[in-house]
């Protein structure tokens, strides 16, 4: 059946890419270990790291650009296909928008892909549909750099005085690139960061303010970053282990009622849990089927859910956390040791979480959604998916945290125009919300999991991602939170004592690193 569902997916997205662009173009040509490919076409390029290639889809249907403007409907849904408002204007006049972004040959978190594919599934041709459209639309082309070090490419471009690329994929948070003064505050490009293509969490965590009181944001999340939706921490249900077991709980309704608490988890890991293998303890390698598996990164999942972050942001200013909320922490970490130790629970490696998930031999799995995707095509397996849970259900959202591996993007400091290069962010983002995001969760929902409320799980889960500074840019601090956890032992408090002061200080070394851009 998610076979099926794959192929008619992805047969109905390429049809309305060939209505758009016309079948037939030329594949992607690939070279040596960086690849520069030609996505769509305006009109012409004023990059001259570009060449217009036959078969890419122009800006009108005569190869001339279409700027016929009519006035804009305010009270109509968006659908991706027309211009957003107060855009309508908008033409790029041939212009080329290269992103370098990393080709995952490294670590196989592939951004390269995100920008342009060549492939023939639901995403990559919604990630087509969308670069199509905005070729018509704007008379653009947009160009994939899909390299191993893409910051090697922008350090080229500022040292040589040139301008190859416009827009690139950083990866770890982005420290290191806010710190070094060779991208632009995004906040000088005119982005209105409260559009709902951008992810507000990473805006509202990331703008820091300088000594001066400029607000700065240098590394953004939008609804094109795709690698931030999968690598998402969240929980796996086997749904044939739901059925078997004495649970009689609709899971998802618990989750749309707000009633899916850490109590209600341990509830269930427990009632599910079967020994078989007769000796009254619960172990994947003897044959029992368990409640919950995970990889230790778990641990780091269970304390994000709560909420809080270790280091988080007052109106720009970067604080710790764990400092002004001891109680509440305290609290969290000590029911955190409850459910990692809870009977029916056991940690695996990376591959046994998975092998575990496919064989119906859990009823919960821990894991980045990525995972969804690498079990398409197991036959006989049936996966929902679930938010993490809350701590109470006094708690105002569900949290999960994303895997230091997505990819942000920057815009180095040799691009020219910032006033179009923030229209060209706005568009590019609103175009990847209604046509990309949904195809992304279309086919998690329906092709990976085959699950129609998992549809609106991941809704909820896209929209609760946190990006802890305690863990993107000072990374060692997340580890002793996860170890509290794990070993069984909560210092929290004892931790902020003695590490209040140095944290302070790193967060001012930073400070004053940013406030001396000038860009």
């Amino acid at each position: 059946m998610k076979r099926f569902l794959a192929i008619v997916l992805s047969l109905s997205m390429i049809l309305v890419v060939c209505l758009m662009a016309g079948c037939g173009d030329d594949p992607a040509e690939t070279t040596g270990a960086s690849s520069t490919t030609n996505t769509t076409a305006g009109s012409g390029s004023d990059n001259t790291s570009g060449t217009d290639t036959p078969g890419e889809t122009t800006g009108g249907t005569d190869g001339t650009s279409d700027t016929t403007e009519s006035t804009p409907d305010t009270t109509a849904e968006p659908d991706g296909y027309s211009k957003p408002y107060g855009f309508e204007n908008v033409d790029f006049g041939g212009a080329t928008f290269t992103i370098a972004a990393d080709d995952g040959v490294t670590d196989g978190w592939n951004a390269a892909k995100e920008v342009y594919s060549d492939g023939t599934d639901t995403i990559s041709v919604a990630v087509r549909l969308r670069n199509d459209t905005m070729a018509k639309l704007y008379n653009c082309t947009i160009k994939v750099e899909a390299t191993a070090d893409p910051g090697s490419l922008v350090q080229a471009d500022i040292t040589g005085g040139q301008e190859n690329i416009q827009l690139y994929t950083v990866k770890y948070g982005g420290k290191t690139t806010a710190e070094a003064g060779q991208v632009y505050n995004l906040y000088n490009l005119g982005i209105d960061f409260e559009n709902t293509w951008w992810d507000q969490n990473f805006v509202d965590t990331y703008s820091i303010k300088k000594t001066d009181g400029t607000m700065t944001l240098y590394t953004i999340i939008g609804d094109f970053a795709l690698s931030s939706f999968s690598a998402t921490h969240a929980i796996m249900v086997n749904k044939t282990v739901l059925e078997n077991s004495p649970i009689t709980d609709n899971i998802y309704d618990l989750v749309r009622n707000k009633e899916w608490t850490m109590d209600k988890f341990v509830e269930m890991i427990i009632a599910s849990a079967q020994d078989t293998s007769g000796n009254s303890e619960y172990h994947y390698s003897e044959g029992d089927i368990l409640g919950w598996v995970r990889t230790a990164h778990a641990a780091h999942g269970l304390h994000v859910a709560s909420g809080l972050s270790i280091i988080e942001n007052n109106d720009g200013a970067l604080s710790l956390s764990v400092t002004n909320n001891a109680s509440a922490w305290n609290d969290v970490i000590d029911t955190a040791i409850t459910v990692w130790n809870t009977t029916g629970a056991e940690t695996l490696g990376y591959t046994d979480v998975q092998t575990a998930m496919e064989g119906a031999r859990t009823l919960f799995a821990s894991e980045v959604l990525d995972v969804l995707e690498r079990m398409k095509d197991t036959e006989g397996v049936s996966v929902g998916l679930v938010p993490y849970p809350l701590y109470s259900e006094t708690q105002e959202n569900y949290a999960h945290y994303v895997d230091n591996h997505f990819y942000a993007y920057a815009v180095p400091t040799s691009v020219s125009d910032i006033t179009r290069m923030g229209q060209f962010l706005e568009v590019y983002g609103f175009h990847s919300k209604y046509l990309v995001r949904p195809a992304w969760i279309e086919a998690y929902s329906y092709e990976y999991c085959n699950d129609a409320d998992s549809a609106e799980m991941l809704e909820i889960i896209l929209d609760t991602r946190t990006y802890d500074p305690g863990y993107l840019w000072w990374s060692g601090n997340e580890g002793y939170f996860s170890g509290f956890i794990t070993d069984g032992t909560n210092n929290v408090t004892r931790w902020a004592d003695r590490n209040a002061a140095t944290i302070a200080n790193d967060i001012q070394t930073t400070v004053e690193k940013i406030s001396s851009h000038e860009a």
